[in-house]
């Protein structure tokens, strides 16, 4: 049989740390633990204040247009298969100030639309069949929980929706009424 001798007066030698090295300890614990997270907030800075994009890069595979919104080029990149318009800009990391999504549909309808697998805020309008604003619902933020999803929906029917950065819409002064003038696109 085994015996083990203790000796109850004995310390752990780093749990015998006066005040000041208790703190120091701290401090330069939560200085390492905060730090990957501070230079990822930093890039999403970066890259969320990036407004130099290229047509390549935004939607490489999808058309495009250029639409003016109140003296403002905005580059689209059209959605206007079934895929296409499922998809969105899910999953897209993040979006220019003067780049969005056009929406075509084939007839006028309430479509509703939901910021399911979005990594940043928008603003949706949509646009009847005369290219006329009939509803608008801004910065809507990603959805965090599938179940919880909201689905956002006109009271008209629209034929174009358009997605954009989240307060483009204030911004740049889109209101319910005004026209956006741009040659709709020949859906595929």
């Amino acid at each position: 049989m085994l015996k083990v001798k203790l000796k109850l007066n004995q310390t752990v030698p780093f749990l015998n740390l006066d005040i000041n090295k208790g703190i120091l300890l701290t401090t330069c614990a939560i200085i390492i633990f905060l730090t990957p997270f501070s230079q990822s907030y930093a890039f999403n800075l970066q890259s969320n204040n990036n407004t130099s994009s290229t047509d390549a890069d935004f939607f490489p595979n999808y058309e495009k247009t250029t639409i003016l919104i109140n003296d403002i080029n905005v580059t689209m990149a059209i959605a206007s298969t079934d895929e296409q318009r499922i998809r969105g800009l899910s999953g897209v990391e993040n979006m220019n100030e003067n780049e969005g999504m056009l929406f075509l549909f084939d007839k006028p309808s309430k479509q509703g639309f939901w910021m399911n697998k979005m990594n940043f805020p928008i603003d949706i309008v949509w646009m009847d069949s005369n290219n006329k604003v009939v509803h608008i619902e801004k910065q809507l933020e990603p959805c965090k929980l599938f179940l919880a999803c909201p689905v956002y929906n006109p009271e008209l029917d629209s034929l174009y929706v358009i997605e954009l950065r989240s307060g483009f819409a204030d911004n740049h002064f889109i209101k319910n009424g005004m026209i956006i003038k741009f040659d709709a696109p020949t859906k595929n």
